[in-house]
């Protein structure tokens, strides 16, 4: 249950790292930034905590315009992570 809400939530912080490269909407942005630093955090200690705290980094940087070329690699990190999830 828990891996199926986390695999929801990785695919909605996908989606809003897309969003966040056309618009600035930082409410949602920082719930995700939160979300993503904090299950790092928690679940320390392997490159994919790593990879969850550097998306959260990343959603920090779009929500204020700098959306770089290197975003991509995290939204598409983060909407098949959270697919995998979701179908396990």
């Amino acid at each position: 249950m828990l891996v199926k809400l986390f695999g929801l939530l990785d695919v909605i912080a996908g989606i809003t790292l897309i969003y966040l490269s056309y618009a600035s909407h930082t409410n949602l942005a920082t719930f995700f930034i939160v979300y993503l630093i904090l299950k790092g955090l928690l679940f320390f200690g392997g490159l994919v905590s790593l990879i969850d705290m550097a998306a959260g980094v990343f959603i920090g940087l779009a929500s204020i315009g700098n959306f770089y070329f290197l975003s991509w690699f995290f939204v598409i990190w983060l909407i098949q992570k959270g697919l995998i999830s979701l179908l396990i």
